[in-house]
């Protein structure tokens, strides 16, 4: 038994090692091109820079930085916006499912969850009728944010009243005793609460913000100015007529990749505590 246990454990470490070199190999080939000429990515893409013959070259980071900080701070911005959006109203609405009683509210409570079987490409055409024509939202933060918005409110309003349900009756009936009102409830009990199933809910809504191409690109067309991270690497880097350099199109993938690498790496422990006590709640 204990052979059989060291064989097994010995092969699931090798399956780990194995994804991760398959996870890192791109970001291997993204960092080591974007530090070396362009002539040298040309002779040898896989070789480490750093030798005589291909020195290590950091302007194209300062090239590529031109290209992508506009699309940098676009991004920031309609990821703020969507994250309080998301949060403001998914926590309303649970709060509501949770601590109102009303008629109808459980099959109201079953339509959300319906809605998040749907897949969202298959929503994609009539959204984007009803954005770009019927709205005349296009080329505008506000038909990005609001659609996004709306199309996290089931799953997120899911999450939060699992949080909600999960706590005690006696907590909101006592400050119900002292005189707090629905809104104060909800600020300094329920929400303080369901702090890291917020906090989850939050860095998924930055991730989806950030990578964002299909939806952005199609809002977006024609005005580069408002174009996204996600966009403009895409629609810029990839314009023949821009003729940009190979390193400085590496560089800014790194660029564009980064700010959610330092992200995730200082909140996984959050993110990933979310989504245990949330399961646990289930």
């Amino acid at each position: 038994m204990n052979i059989k246990k060291t064989i097994t454990k010995i092969l699931h470490h090798l399956v780990l090692i194995l994804l991760l070199v398959m996870v890192l190999i791109p970001f291997y080939i993204l960092i080591i091109n974007s530090l070396k000429l362009d002539k040298h990515i040309n002779q040898n893409p896989l070789s480490f820079p750093g030798s005589m013959e291909a020195p290590l070259y950091f302007g194209s980071y300062e090239y590529a930085w031109d290209y992508v900080q506009g699309y940098i701070f676009n991004t920031v911005a309609i990821a703020v916006l969507e994250i309080f959006g998301v949060l403001l109203f998914a926590s309303l609405a649970a709060y509501g499912f949770t601590r109102f009683h009303f008629k109808g509210k459980e099959a109201l409570f079953t339509v959300f969850l319906a809605f998040m079987m749907i897949p969202s490409i298959l929503t994609l055409a009539p959204q984007y009728a009803l954005v770009y024509r019927t709205l005349n939202l296009k080329q505008s933060y506000a038909g990005i944010v609001l659609p996004a918005i709306a199309g996290g409110m089931p799953v997120n309003i899911f999450l939060i009243k699992t949080f909600f349900s999960g706590v005690p009756d006696s907590l909101f009936e006592a400050a119900e005793l002292d005189g707090a009102s629905h809104i104060r409830r909800y600020t300094t009990l329920a929400l303080p609460l369901c702090m890291p199933i917020l906090f989850t809910i939050g860095l998924s809504t930055l991730l989806g913000a950030w990578n964002d191409v299909i939806w952005a690109r199609l809002i977006l067309y024609g005005n580069e100015e408002l174009y996204t991270i996600s966009v403009g690497v895409f629609v810029v880097f990839n314009d023949a007529t821009n003729k940009i350099p190979d390193n400085v199109v590496y560089a800014g993938y790194c660029i564009a990749s980064l700010p959610l690498i330092i992200a995730f790496a200082f909140t996984s422990k959050q993110f990933i505590k979310g989504l245990t006590n949330g399961a646990i709640k289930m």
